[in-house]
């Protein structure tokens, strides 16, 4: 099973995907309807800003994408 299948097996939040304030790369994909590839692409090129919050451990956490960032990228594009 891919990475981005095993991700949506696991979200048990109870807060819509729509109204969060930050996805995973390939959650932001999906709210947007955009190619998760391109998604990548645009974070490994420094194009779109992401975070990694801390783990359990302290330890920096998976890559998140927040929704102003996803809205000022997608602005840049549009230009």
């Amino acid at each position: 099973m891919s990475e981005k299948n095993t991700e949506a097996l696991k979200d048990t939040s109870r807060v819509p995907l729509g109204e969060r304030q930050a996805w995973s790369p390939a959650q932001a994909a999906q709210v947007y309807s955009l190619d998760y590839e391109g998604v990548r692409l645009a974070i490994n090129n420094g194009d779109l800003d992401t975070f990694r919050p801390p783990n359990r451990f302290g330890k920096p956490g998976r890559r998140r994408v927040t929704k102003a960032a996803m809205d000022r990228w997608i602005r840049g594009m549009e230009e």
